[in-house]
């Protein structure tokens, strides 16, 4: 499959890996929860990973988020539920900044799912273009961002359980109260578990010791030395350091 590049070009970033910032912002309430007003939108398909990490992270750092939907479970139909969401959010607040967080893996070597993904990149792309939209695509799936804040590896995982198998080996394991002998498939099956997720502590421990930082950083990297060798349909990848850059550069 011949890939894109879902995100536009990137600059030069400075660090907020920091706690919550002491400057105030006004609050409105959307739905039972507070939020912020000019706060960028995350929309993802994961049921409760993505939901989770960005809930914490916005709760414990300076970047802060509006995660929506609450409540999916149509993680490989997302060319599906983006749309209305970013219709709904834009016709509301048409300078919001949107990033669209969803797996790659669904995607790779299925020419159906190509074809509606093209379909939907195709039926957003004034908002791409005008810098409302960014694509955040992760290969093979989201928890390959979570492995970029311990190891550098960029081989192409086929699949989340292959790349729990090197979690295991990172210290992200001991952040769940789970049994020393757990599988690749039990734990895969764990990071997408709200019993598991719904505290903040994994999140705060993943942040730690400019893990975060690094995670970006190797991201970045990886993906820009990929497309100039044109081999990045080769490899693993995450475009959610989108997210942070934005941030640090300001452009939110």
């Amino acid at each position: 499959m011949k890939e894109r590049n879902l995100a536009p070009n990137s600059t030069k970033k400075n660090s907020r890996f920091t706690k919550k910032p002491t400057s105030s912002l006004h609050s409105t309430t959307i739905g039972c929860r507070p939020q912020r007003k000019g706060l960028p939108y995350i929309i993802t398909g994961g049921k409760n990973t993505e939901r989770y990490y960005f809930e914490h992270l916005s709760n414990l750092t300076e970047y802060k988020f509006t995660v929506r939907p609450r409540f999916c479970n149509s993680e490989s139909k997302y060319y599906k539920v983006f749309p209305k969401w970013i219709d709904e959010i834009l016709t509301n607040a048409p300078d919001t900044k949107i990033f669209c967080v969803f797996d790659f893996d669904t995607i790779y070597n299925n020419k159906q799912n190509i074809d509606n993904h093209r379909a939907f990149e195709n039926n957003i792309k004034k908002y791409i273009k005008n810098g409302n939209v960014i694509l955040c695509p992760s290969m093979p799936c989201f928890e390959y961002w979570f492995l970029l804040h311990f190891d550098n590896r960029t081989r192409l995982f086929p699949n989340n359980k292959e790349v729990a198998r090197f979690l295991l080996k990172c210290d992200i394991k001991s952040y769940f109260p789970i049994p020393v002998n757990i599988s690749a498939d039990e734990f895969a099956d764990i990071l997408k578990n709200r019993d598991y997720l719904e505290k903040k502590d994994w999140v705060e421990k993943l942040c730690s010791d400019e893990k975060l930082k690094s995670a970006v950083k190797r991201a970045k990297s990886n993906i820009e030395k990929a497309e100039k060798e044109n081999t990045l349909n080769e490899q693993s990848y995450s475009y959610v350091y989108k997210l942070f850059e934005d941030y640090d550069t300001q452009k939110i």
